[in-house]
């Protein structure tokens, strides 16, 4: 006897939000080093190392938490069903370009409606993907995005001088002639 099941159209769009949820940190690690790497943005180079330094973050405090893995976090498993889970929670990721983005609206006064509202609602339908396939509960998953925003926040506070896309076409300075004159070979 054989059982058939049928998948309705919410069920294929909740899995298309998790797998779009899932793949997000890839996107937004690629997407910024890229925009350095091709499209010579000095901005997207620094948000890269923004987000190594996010994961690097969610690292430490697990190591020192002793955190465990949840499997239903996995970005991807082995061939020996061994999955493979990002230090730092792809809420907390969300969550720290979201505040980095904020405080880049805050500190050039240029507050964009369409990009805050883009920006709630990836951190929303971040937060109920990680629910839905129960990899957190409501509170670990606003815990985390409010880590990320705290982090990205902050990082954005360190960096703000250097977040120019011009930054490496700056010219000289003479203390900077002069210094590059005294190691100057001639």
């Amino acid at each position: 006897m054989s059982v058939q099941t049928t998948i309705s159209l919410v069920d294929v769009i909740k899995m298309a939000i998790n797998t779009l949820v899932r793949i997000e940190p890839i996107g937004l690690y690629t997407g910024s080093a890229m925009a350095g790497v091709v499209f010579n943005d000095f901005r997207g180079l620094l948000l890269f190392i923004g987000f190594l330094g996010n994961e690097l973050v969610a690292l430490g405090y697990k190591m020192i938490l002793r955190g465990t893995t949840n499997p239903q976090c996995a970005l991807l498993y082995s061939e020996a069903g061994t999955p493979f889970v990002l230090p730092s929670p792809i809420t907390q990721t969300a969550g720290f370009f979201a505040g980095f983005i904020f405080m880049d609206m805050y500190y050039n006064n240029t507050f964009s409606a369409l990009k805050f509202f883009m920006l709630v609602v990836l951190l929303m339908v971040t937060i109920y993907s990680r629910i839905n396939v129960g990899c957190k509960t409501l509170l670990d998953a606003i815990y985390c995005t409010l880590i990320g925003l705290l982090i990205g926040v902050v990082y954005y506070n360190i960096i703000k001088d250097y977040y120019k896309s011009n930054y490496l076409d700056t010219t000289l300075t003479e203390a900077s002639k002069e210094i590059n004159n005294f190691f100057s070979l001639n």
